[in-house]
């Protein structure tokens, strides 16, 4: 039978699965699937043949996740130590249909669900939305490092109703470990790897006042050797370098009234090359005299290696007091991201020395011969959101609860980086004789490009659900958004433009479900979402006059909205020793905001590649599965799974050299009368596969009367996928990982072998269409480089790892 939720619960249910540590055995390490957690238990527990309930709070409060209509994945503390997950995109292994990703660069990240995609550079809102302990930050907040966290909640469908900023895809909630104000703990963790790679993190928990007040500190430091690609004509070595430490302070003065206030700060520091594929025969460019490079090679052919600094800061501060039969909730954080890069811009080493001229163009206009020039970029984001929420603490007679509130948040961001336009003949036929030459140089104009920005949103939301019995709920939820957004953009002191829009829209979402009995649930759920779009676009050089095509992937785009529908079966069967949830979804975009592959088009330095981000209508449909099964007492078994159909019904930007309508990779015909092609492809709305799938086990046995030996493995299957690539096509792969280890029964210490990627699969994961600096200056003056940018998948990383928990 249904047990209604209390929000007053909820701040001591997140605590307990926060601060239990590793207290987990046999059952504990079930499937982490779509409804699935490994959930934890006290040092009492017994080997059972039930799987443990999960307790989430999606709905922003603690509920057993089977009555939560809709679909959901949860990761605690335990399953984040047990698998050595400390990179946030590798959670992309354990939930299928979700792709996450970090580029090198430092702050470019992208994340994809249910079909859809976004990445940071798109210079839209995000598809999947970010939180840390519930307040939304930028995404690099999460993606940077992973330590001391409680739990991580993937929820699928359009997010927003309740829930921060408006998503049309889903939110990844990241809940740091909370403060025990009880007891005296903490745990030391150490990997090291035959990769390079090593992780030492730590936290101590100390209570001040037993009950009250206590406070807990965290820290990790972590090395690895990013993407283990060096450079033909460079002896560098690919590092990363990241450190950080995390003050949290817990009080509960009064029965009533709780708190959580949390400072965090990370920094990184990057060196790393992009990898390429290809061969050049030296005719035109002498110094590439190393012959083809192949994927598996991993290797640069950059001069000079990327730099990367970034510094993170965050603070979070939660609120709970009850007042009588309501609850009045305070969510509200304020973040900084800093970061520093020197990325070369001939990343093929087309220029291999130069002279010490100049050219003046002007008063502040003087170009430089150069054989390095590269993409300084300076960018600083600020942060700052409140949220109120007033709502009952329990269901009024059991007949209906409710939830209202307000939202207010203001992201100011500035970017301050240089052109770099090559002066040639492309600019001026009069300039012919400043052509670039591999030995001479080029002469590069740097002039400084100042973009401030600011988005201001204020919304208010409510939310009202009726039980109908103790079988039967409907919810139905709307928030009221207005959102503003402006920016201006300077370029050697002129001001081009301060584009300016406002724009305000409802979203809304309906959920009904309904308990046949106590292990079977069937539920439905109607939703919708809203992304304010671009003004403008930043990095492309287009013309004064741009064409019809131009105008609108660089002028001001449409919001976009969508609508989605969900039903769904959540089932336990066999006295709870198996679980089977599964939904179907179905998505309408209306004005969806794409994020093109990399597109040529002419414009003042001639053909040049950019990702447009442009509007198209979309339809994306799919399935979510998962299959959790307890064999014996010490033997858990879980598959989970994801298909998913996504379409674009509308022209995009594309690479249309015969100008047809459809994408070919013929000798472009671009000029200053047809600047860019657009075509009408159907292609898929994302990179991501059309299914992916994952299954896991593990199996313990008692050694002695207080340890245990276990053996544990995933395997994560990727089919091929034709979505990423218009010319290539990805082979299917599949990624073992495999875990064992003795460990103390009762969850006092930990020492595990690992091996990531067991079987040492090695596979093309990224191919791009073009040759990298197709169709520019340096290509038209010094040929075809004749490499490609790729990318392959880490290698088998074999590991050991030591934990040890004090304080239980």
């Amino acid at each position: 039978m249904k047990k209604y939720p209390s929000r007053s619960n909820l701040a001591h249910a997140v605590s307990l699965i926060n601060n239990r540590g590793t207290k987990v055995l046999g059952a504990s390490f079930l499937a982490i699937s779509a409804s699935t957690v490994f959930a934890q238990s006290d040092a009492s527990y017994s080997p059972s043949m039930s799987l443990e309930e999960i307790i989430v709070t999606a709905r922003r409060k603690d509920e057993s996740l089977q009555d939560v209509p809709q679909t959901v994945n949860a990761v605690n503390a335990d399953t984040l130590s047990e698998l050595n997950i400390t990179n946030f995109k590798d959670m992309q292994n354990l939930v299928p249909g979700v792709s996450l990703d970090s580029g090198v660069n430092g702050y470019t990240t992208s994340a994809a669900m249910r079909g859809v995609g976004f990445a940071v550079e798109s210079n839209t809102a995000p598809t999947v939305e970010f939180y840390l302990n519930d307040a939304p930050v930028e995404s690099n907040q999460i993606f940077t490092q992973v330590f001391d966290v409680g739990q991580v909640e993937v929820l699928r469908g359009p997010q927003g109703t309740i829930r921060g900023r408006s998503a049309p895809s889903g939110a990844i909630t990241v809940t740091t470990r909370s403060v025990n104000l009880d007891d005296v703990e903490g745990y030391v963790n150490a990997t090291a790897t035959d990769q390079g790679g090593t992780n030492y993190q730590g936290a101590v928990n100390v209570p001040v006042i037993d009950g009250k007040l206590g406070f807990r500190i965290a820290g990790v430091v972590d090395e690895n050797e990013v993407n283990q690609v060096e450079s033909v004509f460079n002896d560098t070595k690919p590092d990363s370098d990241i450190s950080g430490f995390r003050a949290t302070v817990g009080f509960a003065p009064t029965e009533n009234f709780d708190g959580k206030l949390m400072y965090q700060k990370i920094t990184k520091d990057v060196v790393s090359f992009t990898q390429f594929t290809g061969y050049n025969d030296g005719s035109t460019l002498p110094h590439h005299d190393f012959g083809s490079i192949q994927s598996e090679d991993r290797k640069g052919i950059s001069a000079t290696a990327a730099h990367i600094e970034n510094e993170i800061e965050a603070t979070t501060l939660n609120l709970n007091w009850v007042l009588g039969d309501h609850m009045l909730s305070y969510v509200g954080q304020y973040s900084e991201f800093q970061s520093y890069s020197n990325d070369p811009v001939d990343k093929t080493n087309y220029i291999y020395s130069s002279g010490d001229g100049s050219f003046s163009l002007g008063p502040d206009l003087v170009a430089d011969q150069r054989d390095e020039w590269f993409q300084n970029l300076d960018l600083y984001q600020e942060q700052v959101s409140h949220e109120i929420r007033f709502s009952l603490d329990e269901p009024y007679k059991g007949l209906f609860d409710y939830t209202v509130g307000i939202f207010y948040q203001e992201i100011k961001g500035v970017n301050k980086l240089n052109g770099n336009q090559i002066l040639s003949a492309d600019l001026h036929p009069a300039l012919s004789f400043l052509n670039p030459d591999p030995v001479t140089g080029a002469y590069i104009l740097s002039p400084e490009i100042y973009r401030p920005d600011l988005t201001e949103e204020i919304s208010a939301f409510a939310s009202l659900t009726f039980y109908l019995g103790s079988a039967t709920e409907i919810t139905a939820g709307a928030r009221k958004i207005y959102a503003r957004e402006w920016n201006y953009t300077e370029v050697a002191g002129a001001v081009l433009d301060a584009p300016e829009q406002k724009e305000d829209d409802v979203i809304w979402n309906i959920a009904a479900s309904h308990r046949f009995s106590d292990e079977l649930m069937v539920y439905s759920n109607v939703g919708t979402s809203f992304r304010l779009a671009p003004m403008d676009s930043l990095g492309i050089n287009p013309l004064p006059t741009p064409d019809a095509n131009m105008s609108q992937l660089v002028g001001k785009r449409d919001p976009e909205t969508s609508i989605s529908y969900e039903v769904g079966v959540k089932l336990d069967f066999l006295d709870r020793r198996g679980r089977l949830n599964v939904a179907y979804y179905y998505q309408d975009f209306d004005n969806y905001l794409y994020y093109s592959k990399e597109t040529q088009y002419f414009g003042t330095n001639g053909i040049e590649a950019f990702r447009f981000t442009s509007n198209a209508d979309a339809v994306v449909q799919g399935i979510d599965l998962d299959a959790s099964f307890q064999v014996t007492p010490s033997w858990s078994v879980s598959a989970i799974g994801s298909w998913n159909d996504s379409e674009l019904k509308g022209p995009i930007p594309c690479n249309d050299g015969d100008q047809d309508g459809s994408p070919d990779f013929l000798n472009t015909s671009l000029d200053a009368n047809h600047q860019v092609a657009l075509c009408d492809t159907g292609a898929s709305a994302s990179s991501i596969p059309d299914w992916s799938a994952t299954l896991r086990s593990e199996y313990f046995v008692p050694v002695g009367d207080s340890m245990e030996g276990y053996l544990s493995g995933i395997y994560s299957y990727y089919p091929e996928n034709d979505n990423k690539h218009l010319r290539t096509t990805i082979d299917s792969y599949g990624l073992l990982n495999l875990y064992v280890g003795l460990r103390d029964s009762e969850g006092r210490w930990d020492v595990q072998l690992f091996a990531k990627n067991a079987l040492d699969e090695e596979v093309v994961t990224a191919f791009e269409d073009l040759q990298f600096g197709s169709g520019g200056t340096l290509a038209n003056y010094l040929g075809d480089s004749g490499y490609y940018q790729t990318q392959l998948n880490s290698p088998r990383e074999i590991g050991l790892n030591v934990r040890y928990n004090f304080g239980l």
